[in-house]
């Protein structure tokens, strides 16, 4: 079975967690989540977020570390999440018409609805 892959930066300080409204998307619309976005062909997961973080929030991704890969059988997804630990920039919404709102959130006053695998992971900490 051939899997769709994508990447997810998950962002952490004084135990909150970086998340982004997301709208205009075929998955999730309405949804609080990570960044998130595909791989392309020719790139390695740890690529891909470097472009994706850039493209979606204008940061340049310094240090990430692998944190767990989440399959969706249903939908045919492979999905990895990485810690972001460093990062160069100022954090900015850069696809407005793809993301109403980023906001850093309190782990113990999370925004519904929120993406089951960003759940997931979020549980997992």
């Amino acid at each position: 079975m051939k899997y769709t892959s994508i990447v997810s930066g998950l962002f952490e300080q004084n135990n909150s967690v970086l998340l982004c409204l997301r709208k205009n998307t075929r998955h999730f619309p309405g949804f609080w989540t990570f960044p998130v976005g595909h791989v392309e062909k020719s790139e390695n997961l740890e690529d891909a977020l470097r472009r994706e973080l850039y493209e979606e929030l204008g940061i340049q991704l310094i240090d990430c570390e692998s944190l767990m890969t989440l399959i969706d059988n249903q939908e045919n997804i492979r999905h990895t999440i990485f810690r972001v630990t460093d990062w160069r920039g100022k954090i900015d919404n850069k696809e407005p018409e793809l993301c109403a709102q980023i906001e850093w959130f309190d782990l113990a006053q999370l925004p519904t609805p929120i993406t089951p695998w960003c759940l997931t992971v979020i549980n997992s900490l």
